[in-house]
């Protein structure tokens, strides 16, 4: 087969999907793969042949905007700001790259352009989410969108969510979609975060459906897989100096915002203020050092990068924003969790892995005070540690995620297929 796979975003929306072509390449498969020039060096090294949509000034623009991850509701609006240059760019360059009667199309949740792909070339397409807040159900409401949602009845949910895609996500993404889809004579859409978003040949969810069952009002077409990861190496692809820092003493505290965030030097304050507070050590995991105190202390320990798979089980607990990609690493390798969502995607992944009892959640904000409880709480909590251990074992058996996704791709036929709808 000849696959094209698209996806933009952070390390953690890029990698999973990386996983994913390197998994269709070693069956036999023709896979290149679109994503920022960023990720360039990532998807080369697995063997996969790279076609660039956004630039790396691009990238970095839309990660050091400080309104993308100042306030969830302004976020969607900051974030589709540096996002909608890449629908064209996109659209363009699969395009170029499109068999007519061949090519298999896969893209993440933000690679619209693939969806316009599938209408205007005919070609089938899968639809990968990464989080269950993609999939907005009235059945079964995400947490973070609204506080309370949850608690509603479906009808009241449904009029909800409706308004909320009415009155801000259709205003924001439709005007730069419509126009780009009446360039290509397709025609005008609406509803697009709920109906036209879904490929409607098949959705993989990319996470496991005892993480979120799968709702009656879902796509029919919609399987759940689990958590898809790009495979690291054996422990000696961990740093020297930080294994040295590790073995130096008692388990770290790792701590993150996440690896597309550039601008919270709070979120690092309040990590070093409470781990001095506890008296434990801490990893500070940033691509960005200008977030950090120019000194630390002699407690921490700075990485620009870890494999988080290679780390975990090394950690007492991990700080994060609630990344889901970070959440099923964590899972698996059975570590507590201490979640600072600064999104609603990031406050849904959060409040679902709570629910298993792996963690506790606090506002990345929130006074020293509050961090130094929830830390303590955290490292001394026994039921969370069960809960942890519980649940690591889930991943013991059954097939990887990358291959169950890579199965369910190679069920797209490009040559046998229904009409699509528009």
């Amino acid at each position: 087969m000849h696959i094209v796979i698209s996806s933009v975003g952070t390390y953690g929306h890029v990698y999973p999907h990386i996983a994913v072509g390197q998994t269709l390449a070693q069956r036999g498969h023709e896979v290149q793969f679109l994503t920022c020039e960023y990720f360039k060096e990532h998807v080369e090294r697995a063997g996969l042949s790279f076609i660039s949509v956004l630039s790396t000034a691009q990238y970095l623009a839309g990660v050091r905007d400080q309104e993308v991850w100042r306030n969830p509701w302004r976020g969607v609006r900051a974030s589709w700001r540096h996002l909608s240059p890449s629908m064209q760019q996109g659209y363009t360059a699969l395009a170029a790259h499109i068999r007519p009667g061949e090519s298999i199309l896969v893209g993440n949740s933000l690679a619209l352009w693939v969806r316009l792909a599938q209408e205007k070339f005919g070609n089938p397409a899968a639809t990968i989410h990464l989080s269950p807040i993609a999939l907005l159900s009235a059945k079964a409401p995400p947490f973070g969108i609204l506080p309370g949602l949850e608690t509603l009845p479906s009808w009241a949910v449904r009029i909800l969510l409706n308004m909320i895609e009415r009155t801000v996500s259709d205003p924001i993404i439709a005007p730069d979609l419509n126009r780009l889809r009446a360039s290509l004579d397709l025609p005008p859409v609406r509803s697009i975060s709920r109906t036209w978003l879904h490929s409607p040949e098949r959705v993989i969810c990319a996470f496991p459906d005892w993480f979120a069952a799968p709702a009656p009002d879902w796509p029919a077409n919609t399987v759940c897989t689990g958590f898809p990861k790009l495979p690291s190496g054996g422990p000696g692809e961990l740093d020297p100096a930080l294994l040295a820092f590790i073995e130096a003493g008692s388990p770290p505290i790792a701590f993150t915002p996440g690896s597309g965030v550039a601008s919270s030097r709070l979120f690092f304050d309040r990590a070093l203020g409470a781990c001095k507070a506890l008296g434990r050590r801490a990893i500070l995991a940033t691509p960005f050092r200008d977030q950090l105190p120019d000194l630390l202390p002699d407690f921490s320990f700075h990485t620009t990068y870890v494999p988080y798979d290679l780390l975990a089980p090394r950690v007492a607990a991990f700080v994060h924003a609630g990344g889901i990609g970070t959440i099923g690493l964590l899972l698996e390798a059975g570590t507590p969790q201490l979640f600072t969502p600064f999104t609603a995607e990031q406050t849904d992944n959060a409040m679902r892995a709570i629910a298993l009892g792996v963690g506790l959640k606090l506002a990345p904000r929130a006074p020293l005070r509050h961090w130094t409880k929830a830390l303590s709480a955290l490292l001394n909590e026994p039921s969370i540690r069960r809960s942890c251990k519980e649940l690591r074992q889930k991943f013991a058996s059954g097939r990887l995620a990358r291959e169950q996704i890579a199965d369910w791709i190679e069920q797209l036929n490009a040559n046998s297929r229904d009409d699509i709808r528009h």
